[in-house]
């Protein structure tokens, strides 16, 4: 039977669009060194270190785990790294999970980071496509997520105003955030002002490109009680895959996230997402995948995200507040951007969120994914 593991230490970086102060390993370190202090713990204690990142290019170092594990003193531990783009975070975190769940370790230490500033991140992304059937069109992720976002429009009701909500809300939600790399709250009219990209995805619905890092420090139930009286319990944790050819998908709904929602619901017992939790983190690459999200996860029904986002419930006072951190809009460092995901719903169960706290959050939905939108993550977290 797998054991039970909690979040016990989370830490992360201050979020910048250039870190020129330190070096992708010295970036590293300052997360790896809050978390493990919030663990009460040294590195010395961790049986397992975890290292996610970004495709290469992101941050132009290959095999960077090399360095990392020099920086953070893992000589002789076990070092495995992960990747899985956007989502690379909390696919590093699941690994990490399966290990102590498995009884391979007690304790683990995921870290995750991407120096965006240092690499190339566009070239990069283009190069994602099937060399074969996509790679000549080369419209990068933008493109791509316009089109899904247009059919969404046209069927689901996915407006441009409801989706620049998104955008005001996260930013107003960042202002609080003391780890937020942006810091300045927008309206609507000027969400939908901003100059195109590629329509309807407008420069304000776009978060932004940071440096940055995160670590947490996973524990089985017997040795938790070294760190802290008041874990993130991980009730359940999973990533799911669909076709990367986009002719094989839905453009209306992420399979994969209501799959992933599905399986780790039945897991964990929740019947009804909307009322049951407390707070929820997503991984929003554009504003106009919150509004998928809020769907795919069951917290309205297909076609009523432009209704859940208008209604205020997913504000910070709502009865389902959605990304209290400020989500991407307040920081992207995008291979640390799920890994941040679960940390903030960690803080919130823990009851460490600071000014962004949820008062008596007990039960946190995480979300995070990666690839063309066909990668997709769900974790729920209980204190």
């Amino acid at each position: 039977m797998a054991r039970h593991v909690g979040i016990v230490g989370v830490g992360q970086t201050h979020h910048a669009r250039r870190r020129t102060d330190v070096s992708q390993a010295g970036l590293v370190r300052e997360a790896v060194d809050r978390a493990l202090a919030d663990a009460k713990l040294t590195i010395e204690d961790i049986d397992s270190v975890i290292v996610a990142t970004g495709p290469v290019l992101f941050a132009a170092v290959n095999q960077p785990e090399k360095w990392v594990a020099d920086a953070i003193g893992a000589r002789l531990k076990p070092v495995v790294r992960v990747t899985s783009g956007g989502g690379t975070g909390l696919a590093g975190a699941l690994t990490g999970y399966y290990q102590i769940a498995g009884g391979f370790a007690e304790r683990v230490l995921v870290v995750a980071y991407d120096k965006l500033s240092e690499g190339a991140l566009q070239y990069s992304i283009s190069t994602l496509y099937d060399p074969f059937w996509g790679r000549e069109f080369a419209v990068g992720i933008m493109g791509f997520s316009a089109a899904y976002w247009r059919a969404r429009m046209d069927v689901l009701g996915h407006t441009e105003e409801a989706a620049a909500m998104v955008g005001v809300k996260n930013r107003k939600n960042a202002m609080k955030n003391p780890y937020a790399h942006v810091k300045k709250e927008i309206t609507v009219e000027e969400v939908l002002n901003s100059r195109p990209l590629a329509w309807p995805i407008k420069l304000l619905d776009v978060p932004p490109i940071s440096d940055g890092a995160a670590a947490v420090v996973l524990s089985s139930e017997k040795a938790a009680a070294q760190s802290t009286d008041r874990p993130a319990w991980i009730r359940g944790m999973g990533y799911f895959c669909e076709a990367d050819n986009a002719a094989q998908r839905s453009m209306l709904v992420s399979e994969p996230l209501a799959l992933a929602a599905r399986r780790i619901y039945r897991a964990a017992g929740i019947t009804n997402p909307r009322r049951q939790f407390d707070v929820v983190e997503v991984q929003e690459p554009y504003t106009c995948f919150e509004l998928s999200y809020y769907e795919s996860l069951g917290l309205c029904a297909p076609g009523e995200a432009a209704e859940l986002i208008s209604s205020g419930a997913t504000q910070m006072d709502g009865d389902i507040p959605v990304n209290p951190s400020g989500g991407c809009a307040g920081a992207n460092p995008i291979g640390a951007a799920g890994l941040i995901r679960l940390i903030e719903g960690a803080a919130q169960v823990m009851g460490k969120a600071g000014d962004i706290q949820i008062p008596n959050a007990k039960l946190a939905l995480v979300q995070s994914g990666g690839g063309w939108a066909n990668l997709r993550g769900v974790a729920v977290l209980s204190a």
